[in-house]
């Protein structure tokens, strides 16, 4: 009779560590400095793929968690099995996400509780459906590979769309149900109270580019001085996905008049470098971290919990919303792939929901239909003698 096992108390070790490595980017490198080889030999099956160095990070950090976790159930990764599989994804259910405890985390309101002026929830302390599921993914994708190369058993992740007459249900075994959000637009008056909480030139440029354009926050950071081109109203980044490559992308004439005057007093630097430098010296390209201080600072000050995403989100929106505006349209500038991906752009806000109910209450019910037909009283007394009794 197998026991389940208690994953509430499991101690899961901090051991091993995910590395820069400069041929193949990522790498995980146990407590001795070695490299774990199974690893290895998957980050350069991923990279002859022509994956991305942030998608090769980001399948390190996965498969880290799961060779810690079977470190802390004393088994390895070959002998693992399909219930540890099972423990594994019930203790992400209840496990704190560390990235959850960094730095300056303390000051934030509790995980999971909802802003009371934008009504949207902070996220929440552990490891989202949407994390466990691309962790279940990655090990798929790790054992498939090891057991085609002859190297590793056959997978004990469940597949992840298994035949109906096994399983009735919709979702594969320990996928997660990712609940459905409201979109994340900001309102007009939002946007106002939050470009006016801004205090310099640079985090206005920023935000009014971000706003126009659509870009994800590691496009922004990827603009250069010379990706500018305000006679053709565009700036050039490098999308998603694009490994070193650059595009053109269209943004709001006023977004060009903010650069200009955040570069009229940007500190002398490599014409060619990044566009976006720190405020104080010693002057580096932004990063992740200080993007996001932008909007923690004014966060901080209104009181509400932007993220840059919600500019792509307020973006969409209004493309979706204007009428002569294509799908199409919305697709290029957006970037996706296929028209599927527009639909969590395209459902109202919560604000636009409510204005629309009120117009709905305010509207006066319309009157019952009446007949305009009239008979004569003594014809129907005739007809219908006891109708009048």
């Amino acid at each position: 009779m197998t026991l389940v096992r208690d994953v509430a108390g499991l101690v899961v070790p901090s051991t091993m560590r995910v590395v820069s490595e400069p041929t193949l980017c990522w790498v995980i490198r146990d407590d001795g400095g070695g490299v774990v080889e199974p690893v290895r030999e998957f980050m350069a099956e991923l990279t002859a793929n022509g994956t991305s160095p942030a998608t090769r990070r980001s399948y390190c950090h996965d498969l880290l968690r799961w060779l810690r976790f079977c470190a802390a159930i004393g088994t390895t990764w070959d002998q693992a099995g399909t219930q540890d599989v099972r423990d594994f994804v019930r203790w992400l259910r209840a496990a704190p996400n560390p990235q959850r405890g960094r730095a300056g985390s303390g000051s934030r309101p509790p995980a999971g509780s909802v802003n009371a002026v934008t009504g949207k929830s902070y996220l929440r302390a552990g490891y989202a459906p949407r994390t466990i599921n691309h962790a279940l993914s990655v090990l798929s994708a790790f054992y498939a590979f090891m057991y085609e190369s002859g190297r590793g058993p056959w997978s004990p992740v469940p597949a992840a769309r298994p035949p109906r007459e096994q399983v009735p249900a919709r979702r594969a075994r320990y996928r997660q149900k990712v609940p459905a959000f409201q979109p994340r637009a900001v309102s007009e008056e939002g946007l106002l109270d939050l470009f006016a909480g801004l205090r310099n030139d640079r985090d206005r440029a920023l935000v009014a580019v971000a706003l126009s354009s659509g870009v994800r926050a590691g496009e922004l950071l990827s603009m250069t001085a010379k990706g500018i081109d305000a006679g053709q109203g565009v700036v050039a980044i490098e999308p998603k996905g694009g490994l070193g490559s650059r595009i053109w992308v269209p943004a709001a004439p006023e977004s060009f008049v903010w650069i200009a005057r955040y570069l009229a007093e940007r500190p002398s630097a490599d014409v060619d470098g990044p566009l976006w430098l720190t405020l104080r010296p010693p002057h580096r390209p932004m990063d992740y971290f200080a993007l996001r201080q932008v909007l923690e600072r004014v966060n901080g000050r209104l009181g509400t919990n932007y993220t840059w995403h919600d500019f792509r989100h307020t973006f969409s929106h209004r493309i979706l919303a204007d009428d002569r505006m294509t799908l199409t349209d919305a697709q290029a500038l957006m970037r996706h792939r296929n028209l599927d991906t527009l639909n969590a752009y395209a459902a109202a806000r919560l604000d636009e929901l409510v204005a629309a109910l009120h117009r709905h209450l305010a509207t006066p019910a319309p009157c019952p239909p009446s007949s305009s037909i009239r008979y004569d009283a003594g014809d129907l007394a005739v007809l219908f003698p006891g109708l009048s009794s």
